[in-house]
């Protein structure tokens, strides 16, 4: 395995969830595999020329999510210097931004020596662009989530969810309100949603379903392994509802595999990654409609001992499928072939 420098070029810092992720997490990676890694986040001028100055020094410049017109050309930049490039999406871009976004995203698609997707709908759309286009999900740091044995009883079962509830406030009220309140007229439970953003949708939907007690977090630091960890260690059973849209289609199902490296069981809309990551009936629940997350929130509220065995299964899967150590690895390959490869035009096949 070649001593590469790789060049991360991050959309965000570690506070954002796909730059620390598919970024930071795998940069530090690639170091323990031997390459030598630098990181510029930020999408800002003063970013891009910082990147711009380390171009030179660097074999491979990694760009994370970078859809502005001014990375457009720095790929440009960085081919014409005869360096290497990968792209790297977990998603579409973004729901709201502007097709002259979406035009750049598929220029640099087309522009880079590959293309690094997370999530196998994605890799159907990035080869429209890049045909060396490959599938390296999202993975987990597993030190980072540290099981938290459940005592047998410690009062009711809390129900969890976390993400930006600003991004899917609209998901979580319209999928989740009717279930609640049929599950909060036949037991109590708590629902904690963490990153809650002071949505004001989301405190007037979920404050007052009786038998249900709230509790809201607006924010956390989610660049602090620990915070994230002790809130998800409340949780007895994650919540994962997506509606099923375009966008939606493409996402990478993060939140399903926080909770499954978590030990926790998931019942989870089965859009994008997320019907490949969680198996029915072996590490968690499907749930189409209103009527399927009411037996899926009933079967595990009331089974402790299912809510075990779905959760032992989960914190498997991830080990052996999911791992930050084993996807860097096949990160390294890619990177390998890349710098070995004497154009960067289909070198792959």
């Amino acid at each position: 395995m070649r001593q590469s420098r790789i060049l991360f070029c991050l959309l965000g810092d570690q506070s954002k969830a796909s730059s620390r992720v598919r970024g930071y997490w795998m940069a530090e990676e690639q170091e323990k595999l031997g390459m030598r890694c630098s990181i510029v986040a930020g999408d800002n001028r003063s970013a891009l020329l910082r990147s711009l100055a380390k171009l030179p020094a660097h074999d491979i410049i990694y760009f994370q999510k970078n859809c502005s017109k001014w990375h457009v050309r720095l790929m440009a930049i960085a081919n014409a210097l005869g360096k290497k490039t990968l792209y790297d999406l977990d998603d579409v871009p973004s729901r709201i931004n502007s097709p002259i976004t979406l035009q750049n995203a598929s220029k640099m698609m087309t522009l880079s020596s590959a293309v690094i997707v997370g999530s196998q709908a994605l890799l159907d759309y990035s080869r429209e662009y890049q045909p060396n286009s490959f599938f390296l999900p999202t993975s987990i740091k597993l030190e980072n989530y540290v099981p938290i044995e459940k005592v047998e009883f410690r009062g009711s079962v809390c129900l969890g969810w976390i993400g930006n509830g600003a991004h899917y406030a609209n998901d979580l009220i319209e999928i989740l309100s009717d279930p609640l309140k049929i599950i909060g007229s036949q037991q109590r439970v708590r629902l904690k949603i963490v990153g809650a953003c002071g949505n004001k949708q989301l405190y007037e939907a979920f404050s007052d379903i009786p038998g249900v007690e709230t509790v809201f977090v607006d924010q956390i630091c989610w660049s602090d392994p620990v915070a994230v960890q002790n809130h998800l260690a409340e949780f007895d059973i994650g919540l994962y509802p997506v509606f099923d849209n375009e966008f939606n289609r493409h996402k990478c199902g993060f939140k399903a595999l926080e909770y499954m490296a978590m030990q926790i069981p998931v019942i989870t809309s089965p859009v994008g990654g997320n019907k490949d990551i969680v198996a029915e009936g072996i590490d968690g629940y499907h749930a189409n409609d209103k009527n399927e997350w009411v037996g899926a929130l009933e079967k595990l509220i009331t089974d402790p001992e299912q809510r075990k065995k779905f959760g032992q299964a989960g914190r498997r899967k991830i080990k052996t499928q999911y791992s930050i150590s084993e996807s860097a690895r096949k990160l390294a390959g890619i990177i390998d072939a890349l710098v070995e490869a004497k154009n960067s035009d289909n070198v792959f096949e």
